[in-house]
């Protein structure tokens, strides 16, 4: 934490010795924090969230699970090969986002005496502050709370004790509330079109939304980890997530034959259906961009193992009965439309490289279409947008929270939660009836919903953590597209066949070399050196022991 600190002390200096949103004011020297702050007035605290913005993280490339891989880069949290290190962002980023956020609060006006903008600017920092202590007990579980920023890197602040779990997420609760309650609805910000003149900023919506991921998260991991039944948080993620639905500030991307691909693509930047997102482009006098469709277009793949859960277009469950011997395309057919809008099939353009050829560009087999162009045009850098919170995750986090809280979900709450998404892809409704009359589970079947919908968008992990499914589906054997002769281009047998299953199937990833330890890797392991500058405050996680290289 110390070394935190002075890292965050030295980037207060860069900011403030920047002259940054004010050089009228001072025009010869470098602008102390003390004269950034007075008069307290809407453009410096504007300046100061925008900060915020900066950091906002997003989940491009999320290979912690098991649907994403990257070519040849083995995860280390996937595999179950990690070792406790000396130092990481894991830790550290999430503290610099609240140290920022400490500051804007503590600088704030007593609420309503000023500008409401004022307000509004100060309700972001609480949101952010939220969502960094969320990053943090999502991975390490109760961390030191800090509300204030240290006087110096000897203040007591910093030496504190881990707080429990529970009195995190009381204070993420918190603050979310009290963002909800300064920020404004997105429809109060409207311009042209129905698109909001400040599109990326936080909103009430947004604070709720995340609410309701948080409390969903919290409530089935207590639930499913055997802490308790959850009820507390599920029924905090239900009121959440139907506070969204209520206010019909979103609604789902419907437009042209394809709307889930579209979505995710340049014409659905400004859906209303995205409640956060992180942005790219021109900002101010700034270019934006990343690259990561072109990284998905050629450096990752996804596995069978997770394909697998894309139902039949029937609505019933497909089974990968390797004595059907199918094509690359003939496992795409008679499928969700989603799988198809989501991966790409063999033949299809794929950015500029022309038609996809499986194995070529994609260690699995199998090529990703979600976010990538597929019209043979460069997106190289690119400005695409990335969503962060989109209107489908609160549906079926109201729709699983609801489940789980009664035990059932009645058919007109699937109606207005999980048959919408289904409506748009095409697929039969999800009810009550027809898991009974095809033996089907109905928790499975919500969150093979949520999977599906939710693809590639990196919550795959923490929900095989809350789940407690990780220990079961993390060392499995991983498994690509199946080898054909002639559909995987120059690829030759002869290359691959100590990969391959006796059905052909490549094997990825075997499961003897994957691992997972239910008494430790449900949690991630405190950086050393954090544990080592907190003098002795700060404990390991159970069973983690640091071992130098």
């Amino acid at each position: 934490m110390k070394r935190i600190i002075r890292n965050f002390l030295f980037s207060m200096l860069l900011v403030f010795g920047s002259a940054g949103c004010n050089l009228d004011r001072f025009p010869e020297t470098a602008m102390a924090e003390k004269d950034f702050w007075n008069p307290r007035s809407e453009d410096e605290f504007e300046y100061a969230a925008n900060q915020l913005y900066a950091l906002l993280g997003h989940r491009w490339g999320d290979t912690r699970a098991d649907d994403l891989f990257r070519n040849n880069y083995p995860d280390d949290i996937s595999a179950g090969t990690r070792k406790v290190p000396a130092k990481s962002d894991d830790w550290t980023v999430p503290y610099k986002t609240v140290f920022w956020a400490n500051r804007i609060i503590e600088h704030a006006p007593a609420r309503g005496t000023t500008a409401s903008q004022i307000d509004r600017y100060v309700a972001e920092a609480h949101f952010f502050r939220a969502c960094a202590y969320y990053q943090l007990v999502c991975k390490f579980g109760g961390v030191p709370i800090l509300t204030r920023t240290p006087g110096d890197i000897d203040d007591p602040i910093l030496f504190g004790p881990r707080a429990t779990r529970e009195e995190v997420m009381e204070l993420i609760y918190t603050e979310l509330n009290r963002a909800a309650r300064d920020l404004p609805l997105p429809s109060s910000l409207a311009g042209e079109n129905g698109v909001s003149k400040e599109f990326g900023r936080i909103t009430r919506t947004a604070a709720l939304a995340f609410k309701a991921r948080a409390a969903l998260y919290e409530g089935t991991r207590r639930k499913f980890h055997g802490v308790d039944d959850g009820r507390e948080h599920l029924l905090i993620a239900c009121e959440a997530a139907d506070s969204v639905i209520g206010y019909n500030e979103h609604a789902l991307y419907t437009k042209g034959p394809q709307p889930y691909k579209d979505l995710f693509e340049y014409t659905g930047e400004e859906a209303s259906e995205h409640i956060l997102v992180k942005l790219y482009g021109y900002r101010e006098t700034q270019l934006l961009t990343h690259n990561y469709p072109y990284q998905y277009a050629v450096n990752y793949g996804v596995s069978r193992n997770f394909l697998n859960l894309y139902l039949r277009d029937s609505g019933l469950p497909f089974v990968d009965d390797p004595a059907l011997q199918l094509t690359y395309n003939d496992y795409f057919d008679g499928r969700d439309p989603r799988l198809a809008q989501t991966f790409l099939r063999r033949g299809e353009t794929t950015y500029q490289f022309g038609a996809f050829v499986p194995y070529a560009q994609s260690r699995t087999g199998f090529g990703i279409r979600k976010w990538v162009r597929n019209d043979g045009v460069t997106d190289q850098p690119s400005t695409l947008d990335y969503a962060l919170l989109r209107y489908a995750e609160v549906l079926v986090t109201y729709a699983e929270a609801r489940f789980e809280y009664d035990g059932a979900i009645s058919d007109d709450d699937l109606d207005r939660t999980v048959n919408l998404l289904r409506d748009r892809a095409g697929m039969p409704h999800l009810t009550n009836a027809f898991v009974a009359e095809n033996g089907l589970d109905m928790r499975a079947e919500l969150r093979r919903e949520r999977a599906v919908e939710l693809a590639l968008e990196g919550l795959r992990y923490d929900d095989l953590i809350r789940w407690k499914e990780a220990e079961r589906l993390l060392p499995q054997d991983i498994l690509g597209a199946r080898f054909i002769a002639g559909e995987w281009g120059g690829t030759s047998l002869g290359s691959l066949e100590d990969k391959l299953t006796p059905q052909q199937v490549l094997v990825v990833e075997e499961g003897g070399s994957r691992f997972f330890d239910p008494a430790k890797d449900y949690l991630y392991p405190v950086p050393s050196n954090d544990i080592a500058q907190s003098r002795g405050a700060v404990v390991q996680n159970p069973n983690w022991k640091y071992t130098p290289d």
